[in-house]
């Protein structure tokens, strides 16, 4: 309790001393091989005289640090770009030399507040990963970051610039343009499930909640894995990451997080809806169809009881709970529990996955975003420093870079062959180049030249349930709105849990209705009924 009462008290230290500090100047600021292009395009940096950098290279090339999460180790440090051929090919391609900065991604949201507590150590590019904080947005407040709108617009960083107004605006604080966002695939969620064990039972590909609940039903008590014991459950979930319960009440059409209704955004909750979601996985726990102590299970080896045949279906992304599930089959030599051929023609008598996007014709979006870039004043304390730090985030999401994320450097761990890139590097995770696609925005998410490896029978199912899933998919309304809600902002990830702890305790069996609905008051009266205004107010505003 100490220590986080003398971090709170530090950060509003820091803040202060950057709302004290001063107003800074501002203003706007064909394919080669990586390890051998220039420069392509725009004004790209290319040091000399005229340029005030805060520091450069040997060559007069501006450097610009950046903090990112990191999930391997070692990323881009001497245990894996030993040569440094990598770090040339970024640099000879952008014309600017990144300083890494990795952090373990465990924690990697408290290593970013302590940062934010030491502007004389701050990095030019502050990585941040899911939503943006609190912490975040009353550092904005304070003008901890530039206001990335008159540098972006002015058309020099075409790659960052297809960025769409909506999503301007969720990352808009005090009418400054804070951050660039990190694009994912809006149709990436979905029910994935044990497609021999369905052909073993004769089910069809489910439509409709109800033949959800037939095949998770027989899932659970037909023995589908044919070993005459009463050992499997239908579906694999768990009490403490909520996204495939947010998956299945958009099945109901409740909506996701949000809906309009009767001109107003109100929170799903509030509707019938949802109640009916909750009731629907409250039969699966009553009838024994999912593991009676869901509510306590944590997300440690989320996904394995699918993997491991405890259960047959999965509610979350489409690429974990149907690519990932279906390569481990492969990889594992999981046998098929049905004498008819997998869909896969190179493993026909293995296991597979069906990954189907939507039921009832619905399914939530997955969050257009995950995390996003902020460009510091404390870091890049120039105008040349944040045009610097741009076109290295603006040059990352072309097609080279992608490339050398992805594959590292052509004639060294990977090789062209029929139009694709086959890697030559035994162990994916073992690249030079591993980890610096979290520097990558994906913006555009997707580019139609792109370097791809040849798509196996897993990877071409996954992509086409997401393509279907992508236009279906439900989108929160109020996004736009939430971070422009002072009480949203400054209460909203302290009561927030009150509605999906409670939303557990009831589904669980646990709670009653009743108990449900005096958590919805406790959230009202905490800052809830204020919230749903100042969203309103603001959404009412931009409907004119």
């Amino acid at each position: 309790m100490k220590k986080i009462v003398a971090l709170l008290l530090a950060l509003v230290m820091v803040f202060a001393l950057f709302a004290c500090g001063g107003e800074t100047e501002q203003g706007p600021g064909p394919a080669q091989n990586p390890s051998t292009a220039a420069p392509q395009g725009g004004d790209e940096p290319s040091g000399g005289d005229s340029a005030n950098y805060t520091n450069v290279n040997a060559n007069g090339q501006p450097i610009v640090s950046i903090m990112l999460p990191g999930f391997y180790g070692g990323e881009m440090s001497e245990t894996r770009d030993t040569d440094g051929a990598v770090q040339k090919a970024i640099v000879d391609y952008i014309g600017v030399e990144p300083a890494w900065q990795f952090q373990n991604s465990e924690g990697y949201g408290d290593v970013m507040n302590m940062t934010l507590l030491d502007p004389d150590n701050m990095p030019m590019i502050l990585s941040f990963t899911g939503d943006i904080s609190t912490t975040i947005i009353q550092a904005a407040q304070n003008g901890a970051f530039w206001d990335l709108a008159p540098f972006i617009d002015s058309g020099d960083y075409p790659n960052l610039a297809s960025v769409s107004q909506d999503l301007r605006d969720v990352f808009t604080v005090n009418g400054q343009w804070i951050a660039i966002p990190k694009m994912r695939d809006m149709g990436r969620y979905g029910l994935s499930y044990r497609g021999d064990w369905a052909d073993k039972l004769g089910i069809a590909e489910p439509k409709t909640v109800d033949d959800v609940y037939n095949m998770l039903k027989a899932f659970t008590f037909d023995d589908p894995d044919g070993n005459g014991a009463n050992d499997t459950y239908g579906l694999e979930v768990n009490g403490s990451y909520l996204g495939w319960m947010d998956v299945i009440m958009t099945w109901f059409g409740c909506g996701y997080q949000w809906v309009e209704k009767d001109g107003n955004l109100v929170p799903v909750h509030e509707t019938e809806e949802y109640k009916a979601a909750l009731d629907w996985i409250l039969k699966l726990t009553q009838e024994g169809i999912i593991r009676p102590d869901w509510a306590s299970v944590g997300t440690d080896g989320w996904g394995e009881a699918t993997q491991k045949g405890q259960t047959g279906a999965f509610v979350d992304t489409l690429d974990g709970g149907g690519r990932r599930q279906w390569r481990y089959y492969i990889t594992n030599s999981i046998p098929s529990v049905t004498s008819n051929p997998s869909p896969d023609p190179e493993n026909p008598d293995i296991a597979w996955s069906v990954m189907v996007p939507t039921i009832n014709d619905r399914t939530a979006a997955v969050q257009v975003y995950n995390g996003g870039f902020m460009i510091t004043k404390a870091g890049a304390k120039t105008e040349d420093d944040v045009k610097a730090a741009l076109t290295f985030l603006d040059k990352m999401n072309d097609k080279d870079m992608r490339a050398l994320a992805d594959f590292g450097i052509e004639g060294v761990s990977y090789h062209m062959e029929d139009g694709y890139a086959v890697s030559d590097v035994e162990d994916a995770n073992s690249l030079p180049s591993q980890g610096i696609n979290q520097a990558i925005a994906y913006l555009p998410y997707t580019l139609d030249d792109a370097v791809q490896a040849k798509p196996d029978a897993p990877g071409e199912a996954c992509s086409a349930a997401q393509e279907a899933g992508r236009a279906k998919a439900i989108v929160n309304p109020a996004m736009a709105y939430q971070l422009q809600s002072e009480t949203y902002v400054s209460e909203n990830s302290n009561i927030s849990t009150k509605i999906t702890y409670a939303a557990v305790r009831y589904a669980s069996g646990a709670d009653t209705w009743d108990d449900f609905q005096a958590a919805v008051a406790e959230w009202e009266s905490l800052g809830g009924a204020k919230i749903k205004q100042e969203i309103n107010d603001l959404y009412h505003a931009n409907q004119g």
